[in-house]
């Protein structure tokens, strides 16, 4: 499965590959990286989702676990004004939760986010 599948679909399809045992994929087993590309979309259910597209044109969905998301994950939505916006995230592995607070996995997350413009 490709990051890109997840757009739309991020906590669903996150929620289904917890629930049936499918193996995470290569993309998630990084210790951490650092991506640059811009804010594509936001979403949240059980957990908050934000997905860049990089420059090479691919998309990343990962848990939106950054301080800079506090107030959109407080709010369950972020500002339409950041779509678009350039931006560098550090990639690490989060802990996906469900609405009780539950930890039921690993998922990619953007630990840290820099506005480049």
């Amino acid at each position: 499965m490709k990051p890109g599948l997840l757009l739309g679909w991020a906590p669903h399809v996150a929620a289904l590959v917890l629930a049936l045992g499918v193996p995470a994929p290569v993309w998630a087993s990084m210790d951490t990286d650092v991506v640059s590309g811009r804010i594509n979309s936001y979403e949240c259910g059980d957990n908050c989702y934000l997905t860049i597209r990089t420059e090479d044109g691919e998309d990343l969905t990962g848990l939106c676990a950054a301080p800079e998301c506090e107030a959109w994950n407080e709010n369950a939505e972020m500002p339409a004004e950041f779509v678009g916006r350039a931006v560098t995230v550090m990639i690490e592995m989060g802990e996906q939760t469900d609405a009780e607070g539950n930890v039921m996995g690993e998922f990619p997350a953007f630990t840290a986010i820099t506005f480049d413009n």
